[in-house]
């Protein structure tokens, strides 16, 4: 499928609320692993691999998490391969679509651009590319497409496309979009055969986005043009509204289309949703983990660190982690955020990072941190390498546990084994390589200097 013109454009700057505790401020959704080995954004990449060339792979984020992405792909190779562009600061969908649009648009006026958000769980085959197909047929007739999946249950947790006239390659004009409804309504969508929900996940011309975001959102474009080609600071982005895309151009424009979708789709947007999408068993529980239920139905219970055992509840989701539990009615999971933003008010770091992150490469675990000094385990699989996190100002020490590393650093490298140690000064970075077949487990001090 891939063509010269045909570009992906990626949005990977979400925040880490909605399926907390496993997800974090630091740690949002689109870096855990939900269904395989891959990291959701891992996952996304190799689909747009698959549509388009490597090269012609742009990722929007913030500033804060470009680290995060760097650690999470590290040793996959996509680094090497894609390209990257961050934002100041989040300002939803709207800025980040028209800021990798302009971008893609410099370099090729004709680019036909597929946007795929970066935590959505997405069907990878033919049938999904067969609607890919019939979305960028709309797109190079001038229409900005939706892809509008199919409703298989009258969902109240997300939002819908009515679909209007019918259009060519089986699309339809979009009528209007309909935020959340109640219960009642999101039934009467589901019988009329003629709303789906809307995946967040559009086709387009470049330069047809451009013009609709000219005259429908000139709050947006006007300063984002203005300053592109010298670098959109934030003195420019502090000053844009935050407004996801629906809202700036695809409920006001009339060149949108909808492609009635069939394949697979999830956007993980709770604990709900993620209960819905895995496999039950004869009680109608999803379990995960070292788990043990008993007169327990219709719940999902998650264990990531330590035997849970649940007893006598319906319609529940307790998911465990090793600093936190959430314990919740499946049908008010969504409400998860809502501690979240209390805890970052009470200034608890449970709301903002996990003391485990998994990458493709290990793991880290944070085991202290006080004013001056901070210490993490590493674990680091055979035959991979890992940067050093260290960050201006700090001393960093490398002390092996187990097994033999290869370290990398800025006035050469050496080979330690356990028991001895590698030192970093002024904020210095190195590589750390594990070529042999075992584990390599790493404790790093960091210390302000004094």
């Amino acid at each position: 499928m891939p063509k010269e013109n045909f570009y992906c454009l990626i949005l990977a700057g979400g925040r880490g609320t909605r399926l907390w505790p496993l997800s974090r401020d630091s740690l949002p959704k689109q870096f855990l692993r939900i269904d395989g080995d891959d990291s959701l954004l891992c996952e996304t990449l190799k689909r747009a691999a698959s549509l388009v060339a490597w090269e012609n792979i742009l990722v929007v984020l913030e500033e804060k998490q470009l680290p995060t992405v760097e650690q999470s792909l590290h040793s996959t190779g996509f680094l090497e391969k894609i390209k990257i562009m961050t934002e100041p600061v989040g300002r939803n969908t709207a800025p980040a679509i028209l800021l990798g649009t302009l971008e893609i648009a410099s370099e090729d006026e004709d680019a036909v651009i597929m946007v795929f958000p970066s935590d959505h769980v997405v069907e990878d085959g033919e049938n999904f590319r067969d609607h890919v197909l019939k979305a960028v047929s709309l797109a190079e007739d001038g229409h900005i497409v939706s892809f509008g999946i199919a409703p298989s249950s009258p969902e109240t947790g997300y939002g819908y496309i009515e679909g209007g006239e019918p259009l060519q390659s089986g699309g339809l004009r979009i009528k209007r979009f309909v935020e959340k409804p109640s219960a009642e309504v999101a039934n009467e969508y589901l019988l009329s055969g003629n709303f789906f929900w809307n995946s967040g996940m559009f086709v387009f011309r470049a330069r047809t986005m451009v013009d609709e975001y000219a005259s429908l959102c000139p709050e947006l474009y006007a300063p984002i043009r203005k300053a592109f080609h010298r670098g959109v600071g934030r003195d420019v982005y502090f000053g844009l509204p935050s407004v996801p895309v629906d809202r700036a151009v695809m409920e006001r424009t009339s060149r949108g289309a909808v492609i009635p979708s069939s394949f697979l789709w999830s956007d993980m947007g709770s604990w709900r949703f993620f209960y819905e999408f895995f496999p039950k068993d004869s009680e109608g529980n999803v379990l995960e983990g070292d788990v043990m239920v008993k007169g327990t139905g219709n719940s999902l219970v998650k264990s990531g660190s330590r035997l849970v055992c649940v007893n006598g509840l319906q319609n529940v989701g307790v998911i465990e982690t090793e600093d936190a539990v959430f314990v919740s009615d499946l049908d008010r999971s969504s409400e998860a955020g809502a501690f979240v933003k209390e805890l970052k008010e009470e200034g608890r770091v449970e709301a903002i990072r996990p003391k485990t992150v998994h990458y493709p490469w290990g793991s880290r675990e944070e085991i202290e941190e006080g004013e001056l000094s901070k210490a993490v385990k590493t674990v680091l699989l055979p035959g991979k390498s890992v940067k050093t996190e260290n960050i201006h100002s700090r001393n960093l020490r490398l002390l092996v546990l187990e097994g033999e590393a290869l370290i990398v650093g800025e006035e050469g490298g050496d080979e330690i084994g356990p028991g001895q140690t590698f030192f970093l000064e002024d904020g210095e970075n190195c590589t750390v390589f594990n070529k042999t077949d075992d584990i390599l487990l790493i404790i790093e001090i960091s210390s302000v200097k004094s």
